[in-house]
């Protein structure tokens, strides 16, 4: 009987340009397709001296590294370490000390100014995407901070200091549309009407729009405000009495059953809020209570849900099943805290940090554009992949740049499985980058 051994493995170096990152070519064909460091250069004023890195850059190599996997400031030292794609992008990434001082130097009027370089940026993928109708979901979450001193950094109802950003995410390819930062004592709803506004300029004229919001966004004046837009919307209403009173006249005989769930009915009626002027459609879903809960007074025997809508058109299932489905948008915030490192804001600058989330949002808009615009889309059912998945196969790719004739050739391994989606999705891209010139 032989038993095999394992081969002694010794560690050297080499002075070769070998990358762990191949598919990063194909952030930056993105990048280049949407002229995100001429966007951002002619937009973000900044610097106050000409010599190393512009913004468009520093924002690129920043946002680049993000995308790639780095979840703060000091993972920018691996990629700063990484001399193959230094080659290829034509400039380094900076150092995370001068990508700290960089974002220290940040104000409001800074990040208002990344805030519209990123939104042409998004206006133009949507034009390049083909889209004529968007459906934006608007949520709110809690970034926990360690430290009480971090500015802005309130205590919560959920014992313990956080920041509490406002986000707007695309439904169809998951890119977060437009974020704000706010304090941590900020309601859910505060400043939702000018940041409603910020996010419907990131939407090209023409394009229609729906809005879904959960409860906590409930307002006549904001209803006022989408309608004026000619957006149309799905909103959560909370059960107070008054609905709960309206609900309860409804007659068995208009409920009908939901179109995709096993359980479930839905109807429909009128409500006019204290403060309008009209009634709007209220679209509601119950559900009967399961053995051993226990009845309340004011809902009987059902659990109900509901919400408002300006769609008088589209059938009162329909319109529940696509509310329910707003759901999606925890998706897109977990997704930015658990691959691409909001987790937390180290910063201690207020406007440090906010310009961070503006990068790592840009980051994690990259992957979802490079899956929307580089046709790369293949999860279950066509879905988008989770940047997990999607660096596996197509982003953390060892190659080899070689130097031939004035050129750079990326050589990929030849039994790299997904090689042929690779090149189909440079070769579309460049036709995007083509028509986009």
């Amino acid at each position: 009987m032989s038993v095999a051994q394992s081969p002694t493995v010794t560690v050297g170096t080499t002075q070769r340009a070998v990358t762990a990152y191949g598919g990063a070519v194909l952030l930056r064909d993105v990048m280049a397709t949407l002229d995100l460091v001429g966007e951002v250069d002619a937009t973000v004023g900044l610097k106050k001296r000409c010599r190393g890195l512009s913004e468009g850059q520093f924002v690129a190599a920043v946002a680049e590294s993000v995308a790639l996997g780095a979840r703060c400031l000091d993972d920018l030292a691996v990629a700063r370490g990484d001399a193959a794609q230094g080659l290829l992008r034509g400039f380094a990434v900076p150092a995370p000390q001068t990508a700290g001082s960089w974002l220290r130097r940040f104000s409001l009027g800074h990040v208002r100014q990344l805030d519209k370089a990123m939104a042409a940026m998004q206006r133009r993928a949507y034009n390049l995407a083909g889209a004529d109708k968007v459906t934006l979901d608007f949520d709110s979450t809690y970034i926990f901070s360690r430290s009480k001193r971090r500015q802005g950094a309130d205590r919560t109802y959920k014992k313990g200091y956080a920041l509490h950003p406002l986000l707007c995410f695309d439904a169809g390819s998951g890119a977060a549309v437009h974020a704000r930062l706010r304090r941590g004592r900020a309601g859910p709803s505060t400043g939702i009407a000018t940041f409603l506004a910020e996010a419907l300029r990131a939407v090209p004229g023409g394009v229609a729009v729906r809005a879904r919001l959960d409860s906590g966004f409930y307002s006549g004046a904001l209803f006022d405000q989408m309608e004026a837009a000619g957006v149309s919307y799905l909103c959560g209403v909370p059960m107070t009495p008054r609905i709960g009173e309206a609900v309860s006249t409804i007659p068995d005989e208009l409920w009908a059953p939901c179109t995709d769930k096993d359980q479930g009915e839905v109807a429909e009626f009128g409500y006019r809020l204290r403060d309008a002027r009209r009634f709007r459609r209220y679209v509601v879903k119950r559900i009967m209570i399961g053995p051993g809960e226990q009845a309340s007074l004011e809902t009987g025997s059902y659990h109900y849900w509901v919400l408002a809508t300006n769609d008088y058109h589209t059938d009162a299932s329909v319109l529940e099943a696509e509310h329910r489905h707003k759901a999606n948008v925890e998706a897109g915030m977990r997704e930015l805290k658990s691959n691409f490192g909001l987790s937390a804001l180290r910063k201690h600058g207020f406007m440090a940090n906010w310009a961070w989330l503006l990068l790592v949002c840009l980051g994690h808009n990259l992957c979802c554009w490079l899956q929307a615009l580089g046709a790369l889309a293949a999860g279950r059912d066509g879905a988008n992949l989770r940047a997990k998945r999607l660096r596996y196969r197509y982003l953390t790719v060892p190659a080899l740049v070689v130097r031939s004739a004035r050129r750079l050739t990326l050589k990929l391994p030849g039994a790299y499985p997904y090689h042929d989606r690779f090149i189909a999705a440079r070769r579309r891209l460049k036709q995007l980058q083509a028509i986009a010139t």
